[in-house]
């Protein structure tokens, strides 16, 4: 897989949100893909109700998010305080 130039992604503005899902910015690349990536980037709507840990990448790059019951890990542009002060919105 190609290198994924991530200097020239940006967080998306988000506007307040109320209620159990909160959106991001999506930083999970398909392994496969190459350089066709057609999530990155894109709004990411998570259920904050089925967050397990929140914790900073290992490539400085974004946070990380945990699942509840390993539903899943999605990685997002926003750093930790972000993410944090979004879900407890």
């Amino acid at each position: 897989m190609s290198e994924i130039d991530f200097k020239d992604l940006k967080p998306l503005k988000i506007e307040k949100q109320k209620g159990k899902f909160k959106t991001f910015t999506n930083a999970s690349l398909i392994p496969d893909g190459k350089e066709f990536q057609p999530y990155l980037g894109k709004k990411l709507t998570i259920n904050i109700n089925k967050i397990l840990s929140i914790y900073p990448s290992e490539d400085g790059i974004g946070t990380y998010i945990h699942a509840t019951d390993n539903q899943n890990t999605w990685k997002v542009l926003e750093d930790i305080d972000t993410i944090i002060e979004r879900v407890n919105e």
